[in-house]
C-alpha cells in the first residue's frame, strides 16, 4: 500500500499524501507512520481509540480532496457532460478553463487511452491544478498556461470533445467548431441564464445539431425513524449547453 490513501469514518474522510507525521482530527490524533504496516480495508485508531478505515484514493475522491481555487464544476454536471457527449476511453479532449483541474482529471481518468489538453490563463490556478493532477497520478493530461483564444491557433489535432468553462465562451464557439472532429461535441458550462442563452443561440447559428440546454439538480435526503425529508435546499450550480458537429 502506497500513498495517497483516504481515511474514512462515516461521512468524514481525510486525504493522506505521506505516511509520516501526525494527523489531527476531531476524534484525536493519528500517527501516520502506522500506515506503513497496514493494508486497504484495515483500521487505524486515533489516540482516543476512534477507528478509521483505510481506503485507496480513487476518482470518487477527486472532487472532495483536490485543492480548490475557482469554483469547480460539480460531479453531477461532470457526469452529465460525460454521458451526453459520448466520451470514450480514447477520446481527444480540449478543456478550456482548467480552474482547479477537477473536470480535466475526471475526463482524463475516463478517457485513459486518450488525451486531455487543458488550458488556463491564470498561473496560480494552473499551479494548483498541476498539483492535483500529480496527486491523481494522471499521465494523459497536457497542461497549457495561456489564453485559449491565442493558444487554439496552434492546435494541429482535432478533438472529439471540447468543454468550455470560461469567460467569452459564446465568442469561442465558431473556433471550437473548427477544432472538432465530425461527430464531436462542444459542452459549455455557465452559471448565468443570459450567457447560457447566448451560447445556445450561437450554437444554432453555427449549425450545431442536437443542441440542448439544461440544468442538473441534486437534492439530498435525510432518513430518520419518523420518515424521510429533504436534507438540503435545492441550489443552483450551473447550466450546460451541448451541441454536436455533424
Amino acid at each position: 500500500m502506497e500513498p495517497p490513501v483516504v481515511l474514512v469514518r462515516k461521512n468524514a474522510s481525510f486525504l493522506v499524501e505521506k505516511f509520516e507525521g501526525i494527523l489531527h482530527t476531531h476524534h484525536g490524533k493519528i500517527n501516520l507512520e502506522e500506515l506503513k504496516y497496514k493494508n486497504f480495508g484495515d483500521e487505524i485508531k486515533t489516540h482516543l481509540g476512534v477507528r478509521y478505515k483505510i481506503a485507496p484514493f480513487n476518482p470518487s475522491d477527486f472532487f472532495r480532496h483536490f485543492k480548490k481555487t475557482a469554483t469547480p464544476i460539480m460531479p453531477k454536471d461532470i457526469g452529465a457532460i460525460i454521458v451526453y457527449t459520448g466520451l470514450t476511453p480514447d477520446s481527444m479532449i480540449l478543456d478550456a478553463g482548467t480552474g482547479s483541474g477537477v473536470l480535466a482529471a475526471y475526463l482524463a481518468y475516463f478517457s485513459k487511452y486518450g488525451e486531455v489538453v487543458t488550458v488556463e490563463k491564470r498561473k496560480d490556478f494552473a499551479k494548483v491544478a498541476r498539483e492535483n493532477f500529480k496527486l491523481a497520478k494522471l499521465k494523459n493530461i497536457h497542461q497549457i498556461v495561456g489564453d485559449i483564444n491565442f493558444v487554439a491557433d496552434g492546435f494541429k489535432k482535432e478533438f472529439d470533445l471540447i468543454v468550455l468553462d470560461m469567460k467569452g465562451d459564446a465568442e469561442f464557439i465558431p473556433k471550437a467548431k473548427e477544432l472538432l472532429k465530425v461527430g464531436g461535441h462542444v459542452a459549455v458550462y455557465n452559471p448565468y441564464f443570459e450567457a447560457t442563452k447566448k451560447v445556445y443561440e450561437v450554437m444554432l447559428k453555427e449549425d450545431f445539431k442536437e443542441v440542448e440546454s439544461f440544468e442538473i439538480l441534486r437534492v439530498d435526503l435525510e432518513h430518520r425513524k419518523v420518515g424521510t425529508r429533504l436534507k438540503t435546499k435545492i441550489w443552483h450550480t450551473g447550466f450546460i449547453v451541448i451541441g454536436r458537429k455533424v
